[in-house]
């Protein structure tokens, strides 16, 4: 995760430690399954 997303991200929530904590961890979260979908569609080389 580039540090411009969490600079934007703690100036959207006005600076509060929990909620950017808990935003983190989703899109950390989102990130993981947007990445399986990703692999999932990939054809296998053969």
């Amino acid at each position: 995760m580039k540090n411009s997303f969490k600079m934007q991200l703690s100036k959207a929530l006005s600076g509060n430690v929990e909620l950017n904590k808990k935003a983190v961890l989703v899109k950390r979260s989102w990130d993981e399954v947007a990445g399986l979908i990703t692999k999932g569609k990939q054809k296998p080389k053969n």
